[in-house]
C-alpha cells in the first residue's frame, strides 16, 4: 500500500500539477477544506474524488494505494477501471451514512469501507442484477460496531 489516503490525495493533486487552491476551486470547496482532506482531518466528498479520477488518477489506487497511480493506457491495464458512477454512488451513500449515524472512522477505514462497498456493488452487476444502494447500509451498519 502507498501511503495513507490522505497522503495519495496530496501526491494525486500534485501528480497531476495543481495547486491546493486550484483542486479546491475544481472540486468546489475552500482551499482550506482541501487542506483538511489532505492533513486526513476531514474526508474527501465525492466529487473531490471524481475530479481526481477525472484528470486520470487511477481510482482503485487513490483509494487503496495498490497498483499505479495513472490510469492505465495500454492494450493491458493494471487493475480493472473502477466505474466513476458506481463510485461516487458508494460515496454518496457513505456520506450519508456518516451524517446521519457519525462513526467514528478515519480515513483508512473508509477507504476500506469503499473498497468493499464497490466489490459487492460490482459483484451484482456481473450477475445480472441492479445495485441496490441501500444494501450498503448493511456493510456501513457492520464496520460501525
Amino acid at each position: 500500500m502507498t501511503g495513507s489516503f490522505s497522503e495519495r490525495i496530496r501526491k494525486a493533486r500534485k501528480h497531476i500539477g495543481l495547486s491546493a487552491t486550484e483542486a479546491a476551486s475544481m472540486a468546489g470547496l475552500t482551499r482550506k477544506s482541501w487542506e483538511r482532506y489532505e492533513l486526513d482531518i476531514n474526508e474527501p466528498k465525492a466529487s473531490s474524488l471524481s475530479m481526481l479520477v477525472e484528470r486520470g488518477i487511477d481510482a482503485n489506487w487513490l483509494l487503496t494505494g495498490k497498483g499505479s497511480m495513472i490510469q492505465s493506457q495500454g492494450d493491458i491495464p493494471e487493475t480493472t477501471p473502477l466505474d466513476p458512477d458506481l463510485l461516487r454512488i458508494i460515496i454518496e451513500e457513505l456520506e450519508t451514512f456518516r451524517q446521519t449515524h457519525k462513526p467514528a472512522w478515519d480515513s483508512t477505514q473508509v477507504a476500506r469501507i469503499i473498497v468493499l462497498a464497490y466489490a459487492m456493488m460490482a459483484a451484482e452487476r456481473q450477475k445480472g442484477n441492479i445495485p441496490d444502494p441501500a444494501s450498503l447500509h448493511f456493510l456501513m451498519q457492520a464496520a460501525a460496531l
